[in-house]
């Protein structure tokens, strides 16, 4: 008996329905029984693919933050260096701010990987650090100089968590514009303090 191959198609079809069935139902209302039948392949197909339904949100995730990630670094390049940081930080912040599904996966994935879940929480620690990475070299592109901008990524990456999570219960309007201008002023002030 040969050994079932995995194709890339097959895969991301499997994405792209669940993702579908993930913002018509909700992720608690959506189980990979209804996945498999909604993609037109067997449990065990999909199975084969996602033994879980957290690892198959995991990748809805990661490729919904690749896309977002390569859609703002497309704009940096695009508009190169005329964009003021505050205009480049508001970009950012609006385009994860008003991503939707991007926030309600996250905020269910980040539950999963402190309650139950090991192997999501290992996932999840190395994104962030991918994450991080991403956000330093965008900064670098901002700027355009060889300044770390380590501790600037890591604080930009928690507030962005944490307005999303805002956004999500409620909490009322959030300022993306005083918050770019902050950024943008905590920016230049990270630069100017930043030991030789």
């Amino acid at each position: 008996m040969g050994q079932r191959k995995t194709t890339p198609a097959k895969r991301e079809h499997i994405l792209q329905v669940a993702a579908q069935l993930i913002r018509d139902r909700g992720i608690e209302h959506t189980t990979l029984a209804n996945i498999a039948d909604a993609a037109g392949i067997s449990k065990g197909t999909l199975y084969y693919y996602y033994s879980t339904k957290s690892d198959l949100i995991f990748d809805i995730a990661d490729r919904h933050m690749n896309n977002m990630t390569s859609r703002i670094f497309r704009w940096l390049e695009s508009s190169g260096t005329v964009q003021s940081p505050r205009t480049v930080f508001r970009m950012v912040l609006d385009t994860v701010m008003h991503s939707r599904s991007r926030g309600h996966i996250h905020l269910y994935l980040i539950q999963e990987a402190l309650t139950e879940n090991p192997s999501l929480r290992a996932r999840f620690v190395q994104e962030y650090r991918r994450w991080r990475s991403i956000i330093e070299e965008g900064l670098g592109r901002v700027y355009g100089d060889g300044h770390d901008y380590q501790v600037m990524a890591q604080v930009l990456l928690t507030t962005l968590d944490g307005l999303v999570m805002q956004r999500l219960i409620g909490a009322g309007p959030i300022a993306i514009d005083e918050v770019a201008q902050f950024f943008e002023t905590a920016g230049t002030m990270y630069r100017e303090n930043e030991p030789v």
